[in-house]
């Protein structure tokens, strides 16, 4: 049982919870049978601390401020530690998400440890140059195999999905790529994390999203890099490059995208691979 079940079935036979966290902090649905329970356990525990035994070790003190919800019927879907219903023992149970997984793993520094994932998520900073899906893949792919890339926008920045076959591939290129810049200069600044996802769904080849899991996207991304390279402007292809991850991939030319059509930088060139 979770803890508010047990603070506030000391009042009343407790039908339903629901916990959530908003800015103001963690809060929770408490529904009772009437609201003459709800009462009571409202004068008893407003203002009260929950009971020091009832915490994680790593929780400090927690004081209650109750007030009575405009609901009348709490809508519960499935039992969790962030929901219970105890009055349906045929609701569905997120096994994945029951009491043992509810407090958060705690690294040697007391700090929370984020949970790790196959599917990185890439906070773009300072985009002085544009960073396409061919850009990403280049970058990432020096850490091994990338399976899937999309590339979205959200609050006014740019953000992208990495998708590795495995968590310890994603685990080392989060490692060496967080907070390193694609270009020289400090320009397009990578801020990681995991992902809650673990299979990314996105169309198979297009300016925003690739899957490199189909047999035949190899030959789609050559013949798409052919026309580009034939029509591209000579100022765009730099075969010099100098980079981090190998002299320039293999030594290929890479083509720099720019918001100037001749594909100049701020200082004439386009920036090479920083990191």
């Amino acid at each position: 049982m979770p803890i508010s079940g047990q603070v506030f079935s000391a009042f009343g036979f407790v039908h339903k919870i629901a916990t959530f966290e908003k800015a103001a902090g963690f809060q929770a649905l408490v529904q009772f049978s009437d609201v003459e329970t709800a009462s009571a356990a409202r004068n008893a525990l407003d203002s009260r601390s929950i009971p020091r035994y009832l915490l994680p070790e790593h929780v400090g003190s927690c004081n209650l401020r109750m007030s009575y919800s405009a609901h009348t019927d709490l809508n519960i879907k499935f039992q969790s530690h962030r929901s219970r219903d105890y009055t349906n023992p045929y609701l569905p149970v997120n096994h994945t998400a029951m009491d043992g997984s509810m407090q958060p793993a705690l690294g040697a520094d007391g700090k929370k440890v984020e949970s790790q994932s196959n599917v990185l998520l890439g906070l773009i900073e300072n985009m002085q140059y544009a960073v396409t899906v061919d850009v990403l893949h280049t970058v990432f792919s020096a850490y091994g195999a990338v399976q899937k890339i999309a590339i979205f926008e959200k609050n006014g920045s740019t953000q992208a999905l990495i998708q590795y076959s495995d968590i310890a591939t994603a685990a080392i290129a989060k490692e060496a790529l967080e907070g390193h810049c694609i270009y020289d200069g400090g320009y397009c600044k990578l801020r990681l994390s995991y992902s809650r996802h673990t299979d990314l769904n996105v169309k198979a080849f297009s300016d925003k999203s690739r899957d490199y899991t189909l047999p035949d996207l190899s030959l789609m991304v050559a013949q798409k890099a052919a026309g580009v390279s034939a029509s591209a402007p000579a100022g765009w292809q730099n075969p010099q490059v100098q980079t981090q991850y190998g002299g320039g991939y293999g030594g290929s030319p890479y083509m720099y995208p720019s918001s100037d059509p001749n594909g100049a930088s701020p200082s004439g060139h386009p920036p090479p691979y920083y990191g």
